[in-house]
């Protein structure tokens, strides 16, 4: 994970399988569960905001982009 930022230490139940065969295969638990965490909170958002993204993305295809006229070309 590049750069280097805070972490907490939190408690998680896991299948004592799940843990041993990862242990055994060399994943580390806290990356893993990291990346995992970040996906479910990018489909969530996604989720959460589907309707506003959708709103803007067809303004923009009839009404095209703030300020993109020639208008305001240099």
């Amino acid at each position: 994970m590049g750069t280097a930022k805070e972490k907490v230490r939190v408690n998680v139940y896991l299948d004592k399988t799940v843990t041993e065969d990862a242990k055994r295969l060399g994943i580390n638990l806290s990356n893993s569960l990291e990346i995992a965490l970040k996906s479910e909170l990018e489909t969530k958002w996604k989720e959460r905001n589907k309707q506003k993204t959708e709103t803007y993305n067809q303004y923009i295809a009839s009404d095209g982009l703030p300020f993109d006229d020639c208008d305001l070309c240099i």
